[in-house]
């Protein structure tokens, strides 16, 4: 915790609150480089007590799992975080109608992500659904970086919906994965550190995405609107810069922001791109081939020891011979 709070305020202050060459963010990069390092070597070092154990670490699909959870959720959620506010400065709406304006991206990962459900049940192998993810996302975030201030209503609906079904694809299938590669009683530690690579994938990004936003509008401000003062505008917000700047700086200002989402989008870009990490690796593990290992075993369990009848085991003694049968023999 010290480390990933080291790291987010040093992407935080970086560039707009204090320069790169700081010593403050640098000693705060420093910090959790440190820490990071000595978290990793405890998890080596003392398996035994490690909060992510190392074994689950060196299963292919589980790092892979981690990897894709993790850029996956760095492009959605800045997406997500940032659109709307692209929305209430270029196109002069409310909150909740960017909100509204952003039900694009959020339909197409519900609906992706029930297509995806029903095609892993069907198909059983999940990685091509994963590739696919990787695709749609990269080619959606792409798109959204042509946008302008003049873009029309079909193509920042159309390219939302492209990112929303990449994502969609995508979202669930590393905890599938997880569940399908480890054994029983590894899946509850598995498919925790899954869903925690992708809570983290998603604050880190958001806060780099916060660095990368900052900085470009100030660019953006200094080179479209060489008068204004950068503040003023970080100042009101999106949603307050109609009825502060002036009409004849507006559509400067405008242009500025567009820009600055633009370069934020493009971190959404590398995000999308770098799950190819995690998707190309992934095992071609088949959910049904696992299911019926996991049946038989468990069928072969249940044939094992005794059959009891009535409170008593039966044995196959075979046949009786009787003492007098013995003498006779003989």
């Amino acid at each position: 915790m010290p480390a990933i709070i080291s790291l987010f305020l040093a992407l935080q202050w970086g560039g707009s609150k204090y320069p790169w060459s700081n010593g403050r963010i640098i000693g705060l990069l420093v910090v959790f480089a440190v820490l990071i390092i000595c978290f990793i070597a405890v998890q080596f070092l003392r398996p035994e007590q490690a909060m992510v154990p190392p074994r689950l670490i060196k299963q292919r699909s589980i790092w892979a799992a981690c990897a894709f959870s993790f850029c996956m959720a760095g492009a959605f959620f800045t997406l997500a975080y940032y659109l709307p506010i692209l929305f209430q400065a270029v196109k002069g709406v409310s909150a909740v109608r960017s909100g509204i304006m952003n039900l694009p991206l959020i339909l197409g990962v519900v609906s992706a992500s029930m297509l995806a459900g029903i095609g892993t049940t069907v198909v059983g192998y999940y990685t091509s659904f994963m590739l696919a993810s990787t695709v749609i996302m990269s080619l959606g975030c792409g798109m959204i970086t042509t946008w302008t201030t003049q873009t029309n209503h079909s193509a920042w609906i159309g390219w939302q919906a492209c990112a929303g079904l990449g994502v969609g694809m995508g979202m669930q299938l590393s905890l599938i994965a997880v569940q399908t590669v480890l054994p029983t009683e590894d899946v509850p530690a598995g498919t925790a550190l899954a869903v925690f690579c992708q809570t983290l994938g998603g604050a880190v990004f958001v806060a780099i995405s916060q660095s990368v936003f900052q900085n470009g509008l100030i660019q953006q401000l200094k080179a479209n609107v060489p008068g204004l003062d950068p503040r003023i505008v970080l100042g009101v917000g999106a949603t307050g810069i109609r009825r502060v700047i002036a009409g004849d700086l507006i559509l400067g200002v405008v242009k500025s922001y567009n820009g600055a989402v633009v370069k934020v989008v493009q971190v959404a870009v590398a995000a999308a791109a770098l799950t190819i990490i995690g998707s190309g690796a992934m095992e071609w593990r088949s959910v049904k081939k696992e299911g019926a290992m996991v049946a038989a075993k468990k069928d072969d369990g249940g044939e094992k020891g005794p059959d009891v009848e009535g409170g008593e085991a039966k044995t196959d003694k075979g046949p009786s011979i009787e003492v007098g049968d013995v003498k006779a023999m003989s």
